[in-house]
């Protein structure tokens, strides 16, 4: 018997819904079980010791590292919607007002991505007739530039300061930047390959913004590099505290950003659970740490990021924001 066409309507969106749910329940699943192997390797009262160990004054400095890197981020921003050519561009105040309130969004809500969506509805205006789409897109190619930075900077470190156990970061790193660069390739050949795809895919491509100025993209891409060495330093004052001085900022710069690459694994919600045994693996098997100082130390990052992002959802709470065009 063949199907009737209103039969399709419907189909279409419950195997949407059920490839939704699936990918959650995978991603459940995921930080489940970092978070089991971390129940399972340390013991609760010696992580509560451990993160005893961390003073005020580093989970302070570890906070204030943060916020930084929140500025120097909408800083990237701004030089990434110039590169993009975006006729109006919001200023800076109002990007970094955006970029807390995103910062927010992603820490508090499941996904992740929340708060990328949040800053593209912001900056919609910046493209004109474009909008949401192309400014959506600069978002998401920001934080693609950010992981490449990232992998960049691990990329950098390993072979300037070598340490054992991190042999086999290279391989890893290049596939991951050829990925990226494969994705932000991917955008801007949008417009160009639009007239050969059909219907609303075509439409889509048409939208994507172009790089109409390689200078702007390339500054945007060196600051995701000082935008990871304030996560390598966000680390180290937590690592310092916790080790009495005995890890090293070289250390962290190697580490750190290499651990916090776990919070871009897909299967988990936001890298719980995934980053913390991450940390562990590093951290145990390259410097000695003991797992109970590995995980508070992972813990901490994580409680200073949702320190920061409270701080956004006040300021949307009492100055809520709203798109503003304004010049270049």
């Amino acid at each position: 018997m063949s199907q009737a066409p209103g039969d399709e309507a419907v189909a279409a969106p419950a195997r949407s819904s059920v490839g939704k749910w699936l990918l959650w329940g995978l991603r459940i699943a995921g930080t489940a079980l970092g978070f089991g192997y971390i129940a399972y390797v340390v013991d609760a009262d010696e992580l509560w010791g451990a993160l005893t160990k961390v003073s005020p004054l580093a989970f302070a400095a570890a906070c204030a590292t943060t916020s930084v890197n929140l500025g120097v981020g909408a800083v990237r921003w701004r030089v990434l919607l110039a590169a993009y050519g975006a006729p109006r561009r919001p200023s800076l105040r109002l990007l970094v007002r955006a970029y807390y309130i995103g910062f927010f969004y992603n820490n508090y809500l499941p996904g992740g991505v929340g708060g990328d969506l949040v800053r593209g509805v912001v900056t919609r205006r910046s493209f004109g007739d474009e909008g949401t789409t192309a400014s959506v897109t600069v978002v998401l190619v920001e934080r693609a530039l950010g992981l490449a930075g990232l992998l960049l900077l691990v990329s950098l470190t390993s072979l300037i300061r070598p340490i054992e156990g991190t042999e086999n970061v290279l391989p890893y790193s290049a596939v991951g930047l050829t990925l990226a660069a494969a994705g932000i390739g991917s955008v801007a050949l949008g417009r160009r390959v639009a007239r050969f795809a059909p219907g609303r895919i075509g439409a889509l491509l048409g939208s994507l913004p172009e790089i109409v100025r390689p200078g702007p993209f390339a500054a945007a891409f060196a600051i995701s590099l000082a935008t990871q060495s304030l996560v390598a330093v966000t680390g180290w004052f937590l690592l310092a505290s916790v080790s009495d001085g005995a890890v090293g900022l070289g250390d962290a710069f190697v580490l750190v950003p290499l651990a916090a690459a776990a919070a871009f694994f897909p299967l988990s919600v936001g890298g719980a659970g995934v980053r913390e045994a991450a940390f562990v693996g590093l951290f145990v098997s390259a410097l000695g740490m003991e797992r109970a100082d590995a995980v508070a130390v992972s813990l901490a990052m994580w409680g200073s990021q949702l320190a920061i992002g409270a701080v956004g959802g006040l300021v949307q709470l009492l100055v809520p924001i709203e798109p503003e065009p304004a010049a270049t």
